[in-house]
């Protein structure tokens, strides 16, 4: 998994997006963590990163 990774999953027999937002590492019991957001498909927004350096011109991109 790295972040920004979509994948399809299904909880209680419904299909749900899930995208990797990040890591870390738990306090206390040291398990390694990941951070999800669930994606609604009619919400997703497809844009070239042009566009998208257009409305936000100090964002730096990392990956």
């Amino acid at each position: 998994m790295n972040k920004g990774d979509l994948f399809t999953v299904y909880l209680n027999g419904v299909m749900m997006t899930v995208c990797v937002l990040g890591f870390y590492s738990e306090e206390y019991s040291g398990e390694d963590m990941v951070i999800l957001a669930v994606v609604n498909q009619e919400d997703m927004v497809y844009l070239p990163l042009g566009d998208l350096q257009a409305l936000f011109p100090r964002l730096k991109q990392l990956h």
